[in-house]
């Protein structure tokens, strides 16, 4: 398997994991006489959620081995995106400005760094952020992972 069909299918996982989870919470207690009661075995529904969670917690032993070497570029790809998200909320207000519930206070602000050297800081981090992007999806695409659905004890086993 692709390392890119095993990140689709752990978030698949993912979103099976919650509806059943969210199944159990809605079908657990209901109301005697209830019609719809009896369609939900939240037994066989619990059996379900465990062997899914044994699934998903296999796929991402898997994805964390086959990671390993650019884990790296993982981890500043997200420190890049974050500092991105800093830097478009660092706020570019300048000069004078109307404030105050009717309007009627004006404030001077100055900045250290202008909208335009803060846009130019975006600009190269985005730059930075897409080539690495790139770079992990191009990884992504062709590597192969082996994996077999472990069960939990053998996965204990290897940590």
């Amino acid at each position: 398997m692709k390392l890119n069909t095993a990140l689709n299918l752990r978030k698949k996982l993912v979103g099976e994991i919650a509806k059943l989870k969210q199944q159990i919470k809605e079908k657990n207690s209901y109301l005697v006489g209830s019609i719809n009661a009896e369609k939900f075995n939240v037994d066989a529904i619990y059996l379900e959620l465990k062997a899914k969670i044994d699934e998903l917690v296999s796929l991402k032993f898997a994805i964390d081995e086959a990671n390993r070497e650019i884990k790296p570029k993982i981890f500043v790809l997200s420190e890049y995106k974050a500092l991105l998200q800093f830097w478009n909320e660092v706020p570019v207000t300048e000069g004078k400005q109307l404030a105050g519930y009717g309007r009627e206070t004006v404030y001077d602000y100055a900045v250290q760094i202008d909208e335009l050297k803060r846009n130019k800081i975006i600009s190269e981090f985005q730059t930075k952020i897409d080539a690495l992007q790139e770079e992990l999806n191009i990884y992504n695409y062709t590597t192969e992972i082996p994996w077999d659905v472990l069960p939990v004890s053998d996965i204990n086993n290897k940590i």
